[in-house]
């Protein structure tokens, strides 16, 4: 005797939350990095996304909660903490102080 297999349905994805979500996320970010803290990120050269750069420059930076993904920002729009290096600012004029090392 066998057993009758049923196609599983698929997941539906609800595309205008999703967009609302991201809307919300990215206003979020664009607050962060203009008003809290300031951040700064330089992609490290033995990350993938180092070609994303222009060389190493820095971008405005925040940390959000994206999972791995939580350095977002910059050229591709987030990374992971071990492809980037951090900087903060801690006074306007003087140069960025680096706050992460590999």
């Amino acid at each position: 005797m066998t057993a009758e297999l049923k196609p599983t349905p698929l997941r539906v994805i609800d595309g205008e939350q999703m967009r609302k979500e991201f809307a919300t996320l990215e206003a979020r970010r664009a607050v962060l990095t203009e008003h809290g803290q300031k951040l700064l990120a330089r992609i490290r050269p033995s990350s993938k996304y180092y070609g994303q750069g222009q060389g190493d420059a820095l971008f405005a930076v925040c940390i959000g909660q994206s999972g791995e993904y939580s350095v977002l920002g910059g050229p591709g729009g987030q990374y992971r903490l071990s492809d980037v290096d951090l900087f903060a600012v801690f006074e306007d004029g003087k140069p960025p102080t680096q706050i992460t090392f590999l």
